[in-house]
């Protein structure tokens, strides 16, 4: 498929307000034909309630929408329609003879969908490095896609013209070591523009990014390999040693070259004199939407770790978590600190920041306190993601270590329930709401919490929050049974009713696969152990397993 007729690129400033805008629409539209009160439509977009009046008067003065007098409640306006049947001279297929009209099937109840379920994400022909680099580099090649700073402090810069260029040559010279669609190439690389590179380069191909730690021993990377029938690696000079490379099923390697020596009988190939000797492949590859581009094994500490499959329709709750989440907004300089080793890193410090044109910031520094604030400070940093550890770190180390010149407008982390102290640093001392949110490597975020710095109280004081639109989450007992109000079970969602979930399986594991639906399909569990309150705030309490120890201990 060619480049050149790929989807379009969106405008390219001012496009948060139009997104919001087109989210409250669909909305709007979800709630037909009785019409959406104001709440339905916070709850459902995920934005404020000042934001959402401001949008829907917007609207209301274009026509788009508008409200019913007595009910107080919004519908899609007259100029829709007429927009509509414009619109249907091209797009609306000739209707069937009537011999062939069939009885529809009853409608299913409505599902609290997402804004962001767009069709560039669904069907059997999706572009993803289109989607991810090549709109982008037509609509402003100049722009940023990485910032990268070397333990030196030196700064990189790879635009998306430059990023577009080389990943098209890359792709030819994985294609020539014999990777093609649907082949899972690990990279075992420091974070820097090569990992950028390379990963575009796969998807160019139709094929599947498995990227690695590189503090990983040599045992769980070639458990990774084996485990995930890996087609080629490519790594640098330092990190070869930690590859297999006996036997006659060694597979081909490819080398960041550097200042280490590979020796004289090192049969790899090397990165970039291949890349700038080969010609860029001609077209993207396309993808399915229940295929696979990326693949995110869980921990090294479990004994036998498992492979996860982040399909193309995942794109849906990746853009929703980065806009509504997050609140990435249009002038915001966002740095997500997570290594894309990690499902986190990976989906929203890699994937996310390419779908949306935005600019990547990788770091090879230690992050320590020291370097976090030089680095917020060097870029400008409004919009952060950082492990608990880290804000623990940054806490611990006294005010008198906060620069006076951050920007920061907003912090988030993922990973366990924040304590009220840290809460209350942020707020106070940084001036800056923090974001606690709650997900998994399965399932991409699906609970946020959202902290207001002029309550007096925090939303579900004590809670993970609530789920994020497009995810029904429940709490279910030891039956199976959804537990009411107050009652503690594990966390489950349901999967019928949540149409951002994209979770079917893990890869040649199909019995713990069952018991992630030992319930049946429609609930997918977590394994982690909470109750609701009556606000619909979900309060963790631990592992099910140590719930079920517990219990059983007296």
């Amino acid at each position: 498929m060619s480049t050149d007729t790929d989807i379009a690129a969106p405008a390219a400033g001012g496009t948060q307000s139009l997104e919001r805008a087109i989210a409250l629409l669909r909305a709007v539209a979800a709630q037909a034909p009785d019409g959406a009160r104001l709440a339905d439509l916070v709850a459902g977009s995920g934005l404020s309630k000042a934001t959402t009046h401001r949008l829907l008067t917007a609207l209301a003065r274009e026509g788009l929408v508008e409200q019913d007098a007595r009910s107080r409640r919004y519908h899609l306006g007259a100029d829709l329609d007429a927009l509509g049947q414009l619109a249907a001279l091209r797009h609306r297929p000739k209707a069937p003879p009537a011999a062939t009209l069939v009885a529809a099937e009853p409608e299913e109840p409505p599902v609290r969908a997402s804004a962001f379920l767009r069709p560039d994400y669904r069907g059997d022909a999706i572009p993803l490095a289109t989607l991810l680099c090549d709109r982008h580099a037509r609509n402003d090649g100049a722009r940023a896609a990485l910032l990268h700073e070397s333990v030196a402090g030196q700064t990189t810069e790879l635009s998306f013209a430059r990023l577009a260029h080389d990943s098209a040559r890359f792709a030819a010279v994985l294609a020539g070591i014999g990777v093609g669609k649907g082949d899972r190439v690990a990279v075992l690389l420091p974070k820097g523009p090569e990992l950028l590179i390379t990963a575009v380069a796969i998807w160019r191909l139709g094929g599947v990014f498995l990227p690695l730690f590189t503090t990983y021993s040599p045992a769980a990377i070639d458990f990774r390999l084996t485990d995930s029938r890996a087609r080629a690696v490519v790594t640098n000079g330092f990190l070869l040693h930690k590859v297999p490379r006996d036997g006659g099923d060694a597979l081909p390697v490819v080398v960041v070259e550097g200042d280490e020596v590979l020796g004289g009988g090192s049969d790899a190939v090397l990165f970039w004199s291949a890349l700038h000797a080969a010609a860029p492949v001609a077209g993207v590859a396309p993808y399915r939407e229940g295929d696979a581009f990326a693949l995110i094994y869980t921990s090294e500490a479990e004994a036998s770790p498992l492979g996860v499959g982040l399909p193309v329709k995942a794109l849906a709750g990746i853009e929703q978590y980065m806009r509504i989440g997050l609140d990435l907004r249009d002038d915001d300089i966002y740095w997500n600190m997570a290594d894309p080793g990690w499902a986190y890193g990976t989906y929203y410090g890699l994937i996310g920041p390419l779908l949306l044109g935005r600019t990547t910031i990788f770091c090879d520094g230690p992050y320590d306190v020291r370097q976090g604030y030089r680095m917020m400070t060097k870029f400008g940093v409004t919009n952060l993601t950082a492990a608990p550890s880290q804000v623990r770190a940054w806490h611990g180390a006294g005010p008198e270590r906060v620069p006076d010149q951050l920007a920061l407008r907003i912090m988030s982390v993922v990973g366990e329930p924040l304590p009220e102290e840290l809460i209350a640093w942020a707020t106070g001392t940084l001036k800056v709401p923090l974001f606690d949110q709650y997900g998994q490597r399965e399932t991409g975020i699906v609970i946020v919490n959202r902290y207001d710095l002029d309550a007096a109280t925090r939303p579900g004081e004590g809670s993970l929050g609530r789920p994020m639109p497009g995810f029904r989450v429940v709490i279910l007992d030891p039956d199976g049974k959804e537990a009411p109000v107050g009652g503690a079970g594990e966390i489950a969602i349901d999967a019928e009713c949540s149409p951002l979930f994209w979770f079917e399986s893990y890869i040649n594991d199909p019995e713990r696969t069952a018991r992630r639906f030992r319930h049946g399909r429609r609930y997918y569990l977590t394994g982690d152990w909470a109750f609701l309150d009556a606000d619909g705030n979900i309060h963790y309490r631990g592992r099910v397993s140590d719930a079920v120890l517990m219990q059983q201990g007296g």
